[in-house]
């Protein structure tokens, strides 16, 4: 492992470092003062040393403590962070720790996440300190008051367990199961595919949404499809890369491995082989689908003009987009393909297929007579 070195970024003071194939980084204080970059050194060294001596905190709040000045744990004992100025040591006082808006900010500066964002402003509006399990047990509740689905307390959950596991490491969030929404049937289907091509504004994404009911691929890997990776003559598509939403930019789109990081085989029917045949013979360019002004097609628009209008107008129950995919799974186990041959197609686990996918097949067994 080579020595951690400090370099500026911005205007703050940060330092980046590999550790077990893991990549971690920390931004802190300001690069022009010469005390914050010194003391982010000591800290670089003090991490370096701990990580070859296999006591490294993953979770980064030992190093953010020592560094706003509070009494730190030190696995090493080598009087980095031990000692408080007045000769008590760690065990006979208790560290001043950071507040929770704080190490979020801290967090955030060292990398952005929505949901982190989302969170703290939160905190932020919540206003009381969390200082104590009873605080942190009724911030979880005044979130879930305000509307907060039951995934997005426990995301909110593990960050916080993360930056404060004393305080939230108990806690624990409850799921409320809920009926997944139902597949489309054949029928909503064909009209909705029907409605598509006799609307002059949204007919340009006809031949989209019959690869994604016929293929149950995931928007960002129909999104990115290119050329390259459908075999017209073998019909198949080789499906390994996505093309994604950047953190904090959202119309900006990158490549990257599908979810699982697994490569996969997905077979043309004719309808899907006979709309890419058309479409090969007036190629635009290296992607397959494009917006009406050449751009990256962008599944939130798609998804509020197109999508949720065009049920609408066809008095369909809303669904969200991605129905498209359990909608394909679904009528693939109706017609009778075995679940396992399913579940390779799309990329899915088979026990998240069973679980989450297939908790309304279209067809239902029909049950004897007793």
């Amino acid at each position: 492992m080579k020595p951690i070195r400090v370099h500026q970024n911005k205007t703050s003071c940060s330092i980046r470092w590999t550790y077990k194939d893991e990549r971690y980084s920390l931004t802190w204080g300001n690069y022009s003062n010469a005390e914050d970059r010194a003391r982010l050194e000591i800290c670089a060294r003090q991490i370096y040393v701990d990580c070859l001596a296999g006591e490294f905190d993953s979770t980064l709040q030992r190093y953010r403590y020592w560094l706003i000045g509070a009494i730190a744990p030190s696995s090493s004992g080598n009087g980095n962070g031990n000692g408080n100025g007045n000769g008590k040591t760690h065990k006979e006082s208790e560290p001043v720790k950071p507040s929770l808006v704080f190490l979020l900010e801290q967090r955030l500066e060292d990398n952005y996440n929505s949901a982190d964002q989302s969170l703290l402003y939160l905190l932020k509006r919540y206003e009381i300190p969390i200082d104590s399990k009873e605080e942190a047990q009724r911030l979880m509740t005044w979130m879930k008051t305000r509307g907060n689905k039951a995934t997005t307390l426990k995301r909110y959950l593990a960050i916080m367990q993360i930056l404060r596991r004393d305080l939230f490491g108990e806690i624990k969030v409850r799921r409320e199961e809920r009926p997944s929404p139902k597949p489309l049937t054949q029928v909503e289907v064909q009209q909705f595919l029907l409605e598509l091509e006799e609307n002059q504004y949204y007919r340009h994404y006809l031949d989209f949404f019959i690869l994604l009911f016929n293929t149950g691929m995931r928007l960002s890997e129909a999104i990115g499809l290119r050329w390259q990776d459908c075999d017209l003559k073998a019909k198949e598509i080789q499906v390994y890369e996505t093309l994604s939403r950047t953190k904090g930019n959202p119309a900006k789109r990158q490549r990257k491995t599908t979810k699982t990081g697994k490569y996969r085989i997905v077979p043309m029917n004719n309808k899907v082989h006979s709309m890419l045949l058309k479409r090969s013979q007036s190629k635009q360019g290296e992607l397959i689908f494009y917006s009406p002004k050449g751009l990256t097609l962008n599944d939130h628009m798609i998804n509020q003009r197109c999508w949720s209008k065009t049920l609408e107008q066809l008095g369909i129950p809303h669904r969200p987009l991605r129905i498209t995919r359990t909608t394909f799974a679904s009528h693939c186990v109706s017609s009778g393909i075995d679940p396992v041959d399913v579940a390779r197609i799309t990329g899915h686990d088979v026990r998240i297929l069973y679980e989450h996918y297939l908790g309304s097949v279209v067809r239902r067994p029909k049950l004897p007579e007793l």
